[in-house]
């Protein structure tokens, strides 16, 4: 038995060394977290580094950034790179540095961007296409990188810098972060290249979730430069190279936290103008008066957020503040807690006393759309305090906005979810605030107290003589004591004059004009540019028709939901086409806990329907699930004939493998890729159906390193719940057909066996229950067989699978039979396993009964 074991473990180890090289086609680091971009690329992986030059002229800021993407493999690639941009960034502009060449952008409707793309790609140029997932959340995907050469990525986009409480903040977003994922697996091909797949509330998950690994980004380098005189620059997150304005830098060497600067300047009470081609634009600072003092007892409903991805940094601050927060509260007040933890209505001294009692315990994930759903505010305000690592963002805003009350939102974290925080405070009348370790957490926790005692009178704007029009926000926003916002409106003409707000007059002045960059979609102005943003937002959120939200998008040469930025060179780079794409994997924020954080946002599969389970569950209410925002991405499926790339080396889910089409070398394997293993999937759409950009995502892509452990356990490696030519996932059955051999003990006499067994299952989670039926060969002239009732228990340990069988074996006689057998998945074809397996018997014939045992090895495969 030991001899059979050591033999089984070297078989499997030799087939799973040469079905990676398969899989990948180079080497591919071994170990729990292979070396990637931050540490040491592996080859066939891009590393990527980024520079990023910024301007600031008051609360305007406009930034340049340079992405670098570096080929080490012997073949030219495709690289996809999911990133964070400010919350605001208005971006328009886009090149594409390759050697001595420079390819510019145009702006254009999201789909014929693709098809653009895609035709590059199957034509070997140059080409790169940016795509908006989120309003902070992007997808640069690049084409034709030659094998050992660079690609530079060049684009600009505007944002503006905060203002509360006598100080300037700017926000450079370095990461996006991993997110829970809620939902049921939709079971089509994914949209996008992320590690998770498409679910019926986050349907677009694959695209805002990127492969994770720690220290897995590349090197950011960042330069500010101050056009206006500014004092004490400082920043709470990074170390400043130069702190003296007006330039001041550092470098981020992981890309693993969000940078915050801040500094301190004049008043904020000012305003600009500039001319443009049609009108004008103009922009004053509005600051938010001080806070009134409280009258009478306050009602407050905490969300409070204890999920994995809240661990570390984001608890050291979550803690003290709500400690603080609940500090400010009076006996008079009423506080009630819901979210990881539920605790009723009473006085805050003793809910304070049930939170701390929780935080004794491991939290939950944190459903936020279900916890607003099931929320019972009674007319209280809203107090969440969360990262916001969540990717129903619209179910999420769609549940906030029922509730009819103030939702004040206090974001914590090293990188957390800041458009959808903002968004789910501005929404529904509160205010949001980012909050650090080193910040003034009494203080800030004082503010958030005012807000939910009192309602600030409206801010208001006199334009003077200027002729206002069209301004945003059309709607101020309700803002927290100290606070400031910029309000931008259409003028007749551009010129000089005073304007009130809040009371005070100020005059405004002509804004210089900003930087001339290559590819840019626009010659609109840093105010119009600003205008259009936010008048975009407006147009989104208020739900207004995709050709309106399109036409103001193309007009203002603004990246959109439906619109994105192409570059599309002219000379050939690789002969037949790119055929090789590569996921560009990002750091695991730092200050979060690895190992907590990818078990609770990896995806577990529940066979039967393709459930997205978590760790734990919220004892929640199953809300009406709000209607997705469709997704312009969801709707391509015209185009066809193109080269499908081969994607390289990442788990994928929902979908199976179509076959080859126009003679290509590549497999696209269809749905959304984990961060481990080589897993394949399948799709029952057909080829012919599907457009090249919906090909491009169904392929699986090189990995970081393994996320999950419950990715590998049922996703890909799940007994071929997961298989290359036909998905038996999501209809809860499993058939498998097995060849093998080995030898049979019977009467003290061994004799060789070849075996062959047809096993069919039906499964719900990680078990399966089913029959089996087997002919044997023994000494090759006698046949033999059993017929099993089977059980199978999936995800012992990745990619590990326990099978049992007790039924009736037959040929030299007949008896009871019982089975024991391990199989062992193989991570690049997870539809194939080996097993070692044992089979008894206790057999009659003739009146005289004789024990057989059998010890095989063999291969199976799912059907």
């Amino acid at each position: 038995m030991v001899r059979s074991l050591a033999t089984f473990a070297l078989m499997l180890g030799l087939v799973g060394l040469a079905g990676t090289a398969r899989a990948s086609g180079t080497g591919r680091a071994m170990g729990l977290y292979p070396t990637t971009a931050g540490s040491g690329t592996a080859p066939g992986l891009p590393m990527l580094d980024s520079k990023v030059e910024v301007i600031v002229r008051g609360p305007l800021v406009e930034t340049v950034v340079t992405q670098r993407f570096a080929n080490r493999g012997e073949q030219a690639i495709e690289a996809t790179y999911i990133f964070p941009l400010p919350l605001d960034a208005a971006v328009t502009a886009m090149s594409i540095r390759a050697g001595t060449r420079t390819i510019k952008a145009s702006i254009e409707k999201r789909e014929d961007a693709q098809r653009r793309y895609e035709a590059a790609v199957t034509a070997g140029v140059a080409a790169a296409v940016l795509d908006q997932e989120r309003p902070d959340v992007f997808t640069q995907t690049v084409a034709a990188i030659p094998a050992k050469g660079t690609v530079e990525i060049v684009l600009r986009y505007d944002a503006l810098a905060r203002y509360a409480d006598g100080t300037w903040e700017l926000v450079l977003p370095m990461v996006v972060a991993p997110r829970f994922v809620p939902g049921t697996v939709s079971g089509r091909p994914t949209t996008g290249t992320g590690r998770a797949p498409d679910t019926d509330r986050a349907p677009d998950a694959s695209r805002v979730t990127p492969g994770t690994g720690p220290s897995a980004g590349g090197p950011t380098q960042v330069a500010i430069h101050f056009a206006e005189s500014v004092t004490g620059v400082t920043s709470p997150t990074h170390e400043l190279a130069d702190d003296k304005a007006p330039d001041v830098g550092f470098t981020d060497p992981a890309s693993d936290h969000d940078a915050v600067i801040r500094w301190k300047a004049s008043s904020p009470s000012a305003g600009w103008v500039e001319q443009g081609a049609r009108s004008g634009y103009a922009a004053v600072i509005v600051e938010a008066p001080a806070a009134a003092a409280r009258k009478g007892a306050t009602r407050m409903l905490l969300i409070l957020d204890r999920a994995a991805t809240m661990r570390g940094d984001a608890t050291v601050v979550a803690q003290p503040f709500v400690r603080a927060l609940f500090g400010a509260l009076t006996s008079a007040d009423k506080v009630a807690v819901i979210g990881s933890d539920t605790i009723s209505w009473r006085s805050p001294v003793e809910a304070l006393k049930g939170v701390e009692q929780a935080w004794t315990r491991a939290g939950a994930p944190l459903d936020l759309t279900r916890v607003l759903a099931a929320a019972r505010p009674e007319g209280s305000a809203i107090v969440v305090v969360s990262d916001g690592l969540v990717a129903d963002d619209a179910g999420v805003l769609a549940s906030g906005k029922k509730l009819g009350v103030p939702i004040h939102v206090i974001g914590v974290g090293p990188a957390p979810a800041r458009a959808l925080l903002t968004q789910l405070a501005a929404s529904t009348g509160g205010t949001v605030r980012f909050v650090l370790p080193a910040d003034d957490l009494a203080a800030i926790a004082r503010g958030t107290v005012a807000d939910l005692a009192s309602t600030p009178p409206p801010l208001t704007v006199n334009w003077g003589t200027l002729a206002a029009s069209d301004v945003v926000p059309g709607i101020l926003p309700r803002l927290g004591a100290g606070q400031a916002i910029l309000v931008l409106a259409r003028v007749k003409r551009a010129q000089t004059a005073n304007v009130r707000a809040r009371g005070e007059l100020f005059a405004i002045e002509t804004l210089a004009p900003g930087t001339t960059v290559a590819g840019a979609t626009t010659a609109a102005g840093p105010l119009a540019r600003r205008w259009a943003r936010i008048r975009l937002d407006e147009l989104v959120l208020g739900g207004a028709d995709e050709a309106t939200i399109t036409r103001h998008a193309l007009e203002f040469g603004l990246v959109s939901p439906y619109t994105s930025l192409v570059a599309v060179g002219t000379d050939v780079v690789v002969a037949g086409g790119t055929k090789r794409s590569v996921a560009v994997p990002v750091s695991v924020p730092s200050g979060m806990h690895w190992n907590d954080v990818k078990r609770e946002t990896s995806v577990d599969f529940n066979s039967a329907g393709g459930e997205v389970l978590k760790s734990t569950k919220l004892d929640q209410a199953d809300p009406d699930k709000p209607k997705p925002a469709k997704k312009n991405g969801e709707k391509k499926g015209e185009k066809t004939g193109e080269k499908p790339r081969e994607k390289v080396g990442k788990d994928t889910f929902a979908a199976p493998p179509v076959a080859p089409v126009g003679g290509a070398t590549g497999i696209d394997t269809g749905a959304a890729p984990s961060a481990d293993g080589d897993g394949a999937a399948d799709s029952d759409e057909e080829e012919d159906a599907m457009s090249p950009r919906k090909r491009k995502s169904m392929a699986t892509m090189d990995a970081p390193e393994p996320m999950s452990e419950s990715v590998q356990l049922t996703g890909a490696s799940a007994g071929g719940l997961t298989r290359g030519r036909s998905s038996v996932f999501g209809r809860g059955f499993r058939a498998s057909l097995g060849l093998g051999g080995g030898l049979v003990l019977q009467d003290q006499t061994r004799r060789a066996l070849i075996a062959t067994n047809l096993r069919l299952e039906v499964g719900r989670g990680r078990t399966l229950i089913g029959a089996e039926g087997a002919l044997w060969l023994v000494d090759g002239l006698h046949g033999q067989g059993h017929i099993l009732a089977t059980f199978a228990r999936l995800g012992l340990v990745p990619w590990l699978e326990l099978g049992l069988g007790l039924g009736v074996h037959f040929g030299e006689g007949a008896g009871p039979a019982g089975a024991v057998s391990l199989r062992l998945h193989l991570p690049p074809a997870p539809w194939v396993s080996a097993y070692l397996r044992w089979d008894g018997a206790l057999l009659s014939q003739d009146g005289v009964r004789s024990g057989q045992n059998t010890t095989s090895l063999g291969v199976e495969w799912g059907f």
